[in-house]
C-alpha cells in the first residue's frame, strides 16, 4: 500500500491573482482570479489566465466571474470552484496528500467570511485548515522581522483593496482598508476616457493604459529615446456608435491617479495618528513597506515619503510577498517563530 503524502498547501487568495504554494514544489499557480462558468451546467470552463481572455467576449451562455471583489467575497461557491479546479490539477485529483492548508485573506473580511473560508477548506477534505491576513503574510515575505518588540508599517496596493497595516510581536496591532486600488484606477480610467474623449473602453485596455501610463511623482513614462510614452486606446465611439482610436498622454493618467489616491492619503494619515505612540517612534526608523502589485507605480515612493515624513520601501518581491510569507507561516514551529530549514 502506498505510503500517504502529508503535504503543506499555502494559498494567496487575492482579489486580482490567486497563488498557490506547495511545500517541497514552489509555487505552482500564479493566475488572475478569474473563473469562466456554463451558465447551464455550472461547470468550470476554465480558471486564471484562459478564463481572463473570455472577460468581456463572451456569449450568453457563459459567466465570467471574480469571486473577490473589493477584499470582498462575492461567491463563496465560485472561490471553492477555483481551489477545486487548481488544486485538482496541481494533485491530479488526489487531495487527500494536503495535510495542511493556509489560506492567506484580505485585511476587512467580515467573522462571518473567515469562518465561511474555514468551512471551505473542510468541504475540500482539509481539515486542518487555517487562514491569516495578507497584510502580516506580505510583512514576512518581504522580509521584514515581524516577531521583533517593534513597529513595522506595511500597505499593500492589491486589485481590490488597499489596505495599512502596524505590525509588532508577530501581530498586526492596528489594521485599516479601503476599496481603492488597481481595479479602482481602470474605472476611473474608463469613466475618464469616456467623459473627456467620448470613447467607451473595456477593463483589459483600462489595466494596459493604467500599466504603460501611470505614474505619481518626479518624470512622465518614456522611452529609450527619452520620448513621453503614450498610449492607444481602442473602443467604441459614444456619439457615433462606431470603433474608434485615441491617443492618451501620461500626463492624463497621471491626473486620474492623483485624485485616485486622496483617499488613500486620507487613510495613511488616520493610520498613522491611531498608532500607538511607542510604535509611532519606531517607525522613523523602520519606516514604511509597500507591497502588491500597484507598489510598482513609478514614482509612488516619493509620494507616500512626502506624506508621511519618513522613509517609504518597496518589497522586492511586490507581486509574490503574500505567498512568500505563506510559504514562512508554514513552517512556523509556534505563532511567533518560524523554521528557516
Amino acid at each position: 500500500m502506498k505510503e500517504k503524502t502529508n503535504l503543506s498547501v499555502g494559498v494567496d487568495l487575492g482579489t486580482s491573482n490567486l497563488l498557490i504554494y506547495v511545500e517541497g514544489q514552489g509555487t505552482l499557480f500564479n493566475e488572475p482570479s478569474i473563473i469562466a462558468i456554463d451558465k447551464a451546467t455550472r461547470n468550470v470552463v476554465s480558471v486564471g489566465y484562459e478564463a481572463a481572455k473570455l472577460d468581456g467576449k463572451t456569449h450568453s451562455k457563459v459567466e465570467v466571474a471574480r469571486p473577490l471583489q473589493g477584499g470582498v467575497i462575492s461567491d463563496i461557491q465560485l472561490i471553492r470552484e477555483i481551489l477545486l479546479y487548481t488544486l485538482d490539477k496541481i494533485f491530479l485529483s488526489n487531495l487527500d496528500s494536503i495535510n495542511k492548508l493556509l489560506i492567506c485573506i484580505p485585511s476587512e473580511i467580515t467573522n462571518t467570511e473567515k469562518e465561511a473560508i474555514v468551512e471551505l477548506g473542510h468541504s475540500l477534505g482539509i481539515q486542518n485548515t487555517e487562514i491569516e491576513e495578507e497584510i502580516k503574510a506580505g510583512a514576512l515575505g518581504s522580509g521584514l522581522d515581524i516577531f521583533a518588540p517593534k513597529g513595522h508599517m506595511v500597505i499593500d496596493i492589491g486589485g481590490g483593496t488597499t489596505d495599512f497595516g502596524i505590525l509588532s510581536l508577530g501581530e498586526v496591532v492596528l489594521s485599516k482598508s479601503i476599496k481603492i486600488a488597481g481595479d479602482y484606477f481602470d474605472r476611473q480610467i474608463i469613466d475618464y476616457v469616456k467623459t473627456t474623449h467620448k470613447l467607451e473602453i473595456g477593463n483589459q485596455t483600462a489595466e494596459r493604459i493604467k500599466i504603460a501610463l501611470s505614474s505619481l511623482t518626479g518624470p512622465y513614462p518614456m522611452d529609450e529615446d527619452c520620448n513621453l510614452i503614450h498610449a492607444e486606446a481602442m473602443g467604441r465611439d459614444l456619439v457615433s456608435g462606431l470603433p474608434r482610436q485615441i491617443t492618451l498622454s501620461p500626463q492624463e493618467i497621471r491626473e486620474v491617479l492623483l485624485r485616485s489616491f486622496d483617499p488613500i492619503k486620507s487613510i495613511l494619515l488616520a493610520t498613522l495618528e491611531e498608532t500607538p505612540p511607542e510604535l509611532a517612534g519606531d517607525l522613523v526608523d523602520s519606516g514604511i513597506l509597500l507591497t502588491g502589485g500597484c507598489s510598482q507605480i513609478p514614482g509612488i515612493k516619493e509620494y507616500f515619503s512626502e506624506i508621511a515624513q519618513i522613509p517609504v520601501y518597496l518589497s522586492e518581491v511586490p507581486l509574490t510577498a503574500v505567498i512568500d510569507g505563506c510559504k514562512k507561516m508554514l513552517k512556523m514551529t509556534s505563532r511567533y517563530f518560524y523554521s528557516e530549514v
